[in-house]
């Protein structure tokens, strides 16, 4: 393949802003990376940045835990609309900032904790707060990113309410813990791939889990789809060992470096991906690394 077709994504937020010294709670007991909207906004614009200068060609705006349910428990259901668009007015500052030609993605991401299929709510009031953050979002975004969905149906509620908006819309599933193929629903790729097929996205991906699942998951949705597919790992591989599905985050595993996870992303870009980055604990180095080796 000619690597002058594959677009690099962004890599890592809220851990990256840990590592820049920024408090960012457990994603399970907080409202993760959006804190840092309101206490660290200047910090979210460096990370941006460091990502655009690393050559990220699509940059996700910080809003991933900026959703109705996630707020409510913090007593700020009141502000989903406020600090979605100031998610948006930070990336698009970094965006200016830099002078590069950078596509603006907005997270449509699960409404309750990450990777838990089991709090995914009923599909009427899935449409009601997607349509709620769709409609902040669509108007300012370059494009819309569902991104680490559990479960079929939430995918494809998630992803019929974006496309409503008229936005480009890419569809993206995360993986469960120590499992390749398997969402942490338990159904596979090819399960909720085929629940969502007839929706007309721009791309799948599978994000948001380690590397080597990601390795396993491209050529299956290469197979799928004669469209643009892709991932943006973890900076991990994950290893056999116990496996706990209401705690997916516990698996044994191996961390990556940037040259580690430059092979892991080469070998999915072999297997058909044209859409690379980094999601969690992945940094600017990691996709500097990954971009040398496609621009040479």
């Amino acid at each position: 393949m000619d690597t002058s077709d594959v677009i690099l994504l962004d890599g890592g937020t809220g851990t990256e802003l840990r590592e820049r010294g920024v408090e960012v709670a457990c994603h399970r007991e907080s409202i993760w990376s959006a804190q840092a909207l309101i206490e660290a906004p200047d910090e979210v614009v460096a990370v941006h940045r460091e990502y655009i200068d690393a050559g990220a060609q699509v940059v996700t705006a910080c809003n991933y835990a900026v959703t109705p349910a996630l707020l409510a428990r913090e007593g700020m259901g009141h502000r989903v609309e406020e600090l979605s668009l100031l998610a948006l007015d930070l990336a698009e500052r970094a965006r200016d900032e830099s002078g590069q030609e950078v596509r603006i993605a907005a997270s449509v991401p699960p409404l309750d904790t990450s990777y838990r299929a089991d709090l995914v709510v009923a599909e009427d009031e899935l449409r009601r707060d997607y349509t709620r953050l769709v409609e902040t979002l669509a108007p300012r975004a370059d494009l819309l990113l569902c991104e680490t969905l559990s479960l079929g149906r939430e995918a494809v509620v998630a992803a019929e309410v974006s496309l409503e908006s008229g936005c480009g819309v890419w569809l993206s599933w995360s993986l469960q813990g120590n499992r390749p193929g398997l969402l942490p629903s338990g159904e596979t790729i090819e399960e909720a791939f085929a629940q969502a097929a007839h929706l007309p996205v721009q791309a799948h991906l599978v994000n948001c889990c380690a590397a080597n699942l990601i390795t396993d998951a491209i050529p299956r949705l290469a197979q799928l789809t004669d469209g643009p597919v892709g991932g943006y790992a973890n900076a991990v591989d994950a290893l056999p060992g116990p496996f706990d599905p209401l705690d997916p985050e516990s698996i044994d595993s191996r961390p990556l470096d940037p040259v580690a996870y430059a092979d892991a992303v080469q070998a999915w870009i072999a297997a058909g991906a044209t859409l690379v980055g980094g999601c969690c604990h992945t940094r600017p180095a990691h996709l500097d690394e990954v971009r040398r080796r496609l621009r040479g």
